[in-house]
């Protein structure tokens, strides 16, 4: 008889909480329906006003659902012109969108929904600044304080006992250029911090940045995309329509190679010239100025190579500048001794000979650089 009551109050039991999970899902799908709605009419706005009005209707709608508990386990799958992703650990969620006004001038906004004990959870609300931050702002940035984007994909990395949040964006900027982005969102706490210096620089390879723009033409479009089976975000490599435009960014445009960030000692190491199906392949590229033309050009070295030349060499460089004065050292010597060896020839061959002797108009010190 027991056995029985306990099936029974099991069974009563798992209809209840299956009943429960259906009226949260059931809430969940009615307030998509609603938001659904209040974007597409965002989208259909006629003026800046009109623009203004909706948007607020659209957050409005939003900040219903920011404290349901099954919030990190439904799919949104209506919500097709707004970013709700989230990583892979579902610690938090971001509802994130973009809008356009007449001016062609784009406008962000960004609501986090962190998982809370308790089941209660904790809303960070991101307000774009265009006042105060300038246009590639550096260091670290608050939700209150933010260059704005639209998110797309989020990349968890573990350092010790931090965990780093790459995440990957897109601004739309202005009538001329487009933005892409890499960020970083971490937590202090219950503070949301943006921004920490995991980045390898292009061309310093001892300095870290906080995050990475990569702005470019309008008229173009640009990949940057993380490939998880080679654990690298592969990007567009940019480059001017013309070296007179070089910093004139929305004059940049893919030059049909990709870079590539692959993670490595606790941060992005950057790598150029990537070949997708030869990942082991590293290299970088090294600067230059061209002495006759002025413009800057570059060429590609393996990614551990050391420039022989440089005055702030370690040991490692010292031993490449050393090896290469020995060998300078011996083909001088070398050439001297041939050049010697000629001479004593020409003197023989001379001999007896009457007449002004007629010097080459190509002296024997002259010598390419490549």
């Amino acid at each position: 008889m027991m056995k029985n009551v306990f099936v029974f109050l099991l069974i009563i039991n798992n209809t209840f909480s299956f009943a429960k999970k259906i009226e949260v899902d059931t809430f969940l799908v009615r307030k998509e329906n609603d938001i659904a709605k209040a974007l597409e009419t965002l989208r259909q706005s006629k003026s800046n006003t009109e623009l203004e009005l909706n948007n607020i209707s659209l957050i409005s709608e939003l900040k219903d659902i920011f404290s349901s508990p099954n919030l990190f386990d439904y799919e949104f799958t209506k919500l097709t012109t707004m970013s709700t992703i989230m990583p892979d650990d579902k610690s938090f969620r971001l509802f994130n969108w973009n809008i356009e006004n007449e001016q062609q001038i784009h406008s962000h906004y960004c609501f986090l929904v962190k998982k809370g004990r308790n089941g209660k959870n904790k809303i960070y609300e991101f307000k774009e600044d265009k006042v105060t931050l300038g246009p590639n702002p550096k260091g670290y940035l608050t939700p209150y304080k933010w260059y704005g984007a639209l998110y797309y994909k989020i990349i968890t990395k573990k350092v010790k006992n931090k965990t780093f949040y790459t995440i990957l964006g897109f601004n739309g900027n202005n009538r001329s250029s487009n933005k892409k982005i890499l960020d970083v969102f971490w937590f202090k706490g219950k503070t949301l911090r943006i921004g920490y210096p995991l980045f390898q620089d292009e061309r310093d390879l001892d300095k870290l940045n906080y995050r990475v723009f990569f702005e470019y033409s309008d008229k173009a479009t640009i990949s940057v995309k993380y490939l998880s089976d080679i654990d690298k975000i592969v990007f567009d490599h940019l480059s001017p329509e013309t070296p007179k435009l070089r910093g004139m960014y929305e004059y940049y445009v893919p030059d049909f190679t990709y870079d590539a960030y692959f993670w490595e000692d606790g941060f992005w190491h950057y790598q150029a010239d990537i070949i997708v199906g030869n990942p082991t392949k590293l290299s970088r590229r090294v600067y230059s100025i061209d002495p006759k033309t002025g413009e800057e050009t570059y060429k590609i070295v393996a990614i551990d190579w050391v420039n022989p030349v440089d005055p702030n060499s370690g040991d490692q460089k010292d031993i490449q500048v050393e090896t290469e004065n020995n060998q300078t050292k011996k083909s001088k010597k070398r050439k001297e001794k041939e050049r010697k060896k000629k001479n004593k020839q020409i003197k023989k061959n001379n001999k007896g000979k009457k007449g002004k002797q007629h010097r080459s108009a190509v002296g024997n010190d002259s010598y390419h650089k490549f």
